[in-house]
């Protein structure tokens, strides 16, 4: 087994899977590995979607499901070219943190590349390495974080069916009993399909556009985030309480099949 990080501050675990190794000892050391660093990788291997769901239930306890599409034992982020789809569909995610529109604990995803095709730089799943950041973070920006209030607008309804219809505050932080960290999403770039909105509640809106820029290009430094560029067969398992994660647009000739799980674990792991 060979092992190191994906960025400079430490996120990530590179983990070699040998031939012939049992799903329960991949499990077990996937686990271990992204929940001591954030994230683990693991490259080469094949899954069907029933192998994939046993994996995922290996993991942990899958979660809650709230939403419109998949179960939380298996979701195929398809890169869909229906209208209206952004989730499963092509365009970039901002960097969020998974079940925060829905009230939902979620401590691992899990994402395995089923089959990729895609030009460099596109379709990319990133990963910030959100605890360092935030103890690293500009005190101006922390304290709108500490002091102020987010609310969030969803706009992909088919994927958030049972969410406010309007702007609701969603807190900053959240503890689960493993780790504090940050509770957000970042927002979408203009001129693309909008899964959901985001601002400071009582700020004015260019002051708060200005806020979630800055705090963008902070979450975004080369020191927190890993990009990870797609190779099938690759099996990418994060720390959803750790680290906050996204991804690039599809190309428009990009081919994208990702298994998505979500589990949550006991306070005590």
């Amino acid at each position: 087994m060979t092992e190191n990080t994906l960025t400079g501050s430490g996120l990530g675990t590179v983990l070699t899977s040998p031939p012939g190794e049992a799903v329960e000892e991949l499990a077990r050391r996937s686990q271990e590995a992204a929940l001591t660093s954030g994230a683990a990788l693991t490259r080469g291997l094949d899954f069907t979607e029933e192998a994939f769901q046993r994996l995922v239930h290996l993991l942990g306890q899958t979660v809650d499901h709230k939403f419109g599409e998949g179960q939380a034992d298996l979701l195929l982020l398809n890169a869909s070219r229906d209208e209206g789809k952004v989730v499963t569909g092509r365009g970039p995610l901002p960097l969020h943190t998974d079940g925060l529109l829905v009230g939902e604990q979620v401590d691992l995803i899990v994402l395995f590349a089923k089959d990729f095709a895609d030009e460099p730089g596109s379709g990319e799943t990133t990963v910030c390495d959100q605890l360092a950041a935030w103890r690293e973070i500009p005190a101006h920006l922390g304290k709108v974080l500490a002091d102020g209030r987010l609310e969030y607008l969803v706009e992909e309804r088919g994927y958030f069916p049972q969410v406010p219809a309007d702007w609701y505050e969603i807190p900053t932080t959240r503890d689960y009993g493993r780790v504090r960290s940050l509770n957000l999403a970042l927002g979408f770039p203009p001129d693309v399909p909008q899964g959901w909105q985001v601002r400071v509640a009582g700020m004015d809106a260019h002051d708060s556009a200005a806020f979630f820029a800055e705090l963008s290009a902070h979450l975004h430094s080369p020191r927190y985030l890993y990009q990870h560029r797609w190779q099938t067969g690759d099996l990418l398992v994060i720390d959803n309480q750790r680290t906050l994660h996204g991804r690039t647009a599809i190309g428009s000739d990009g081919v994208r099949l990702l298994y998505r799980g979500q589990v949550t674990l006991p306070t005590t792991a």
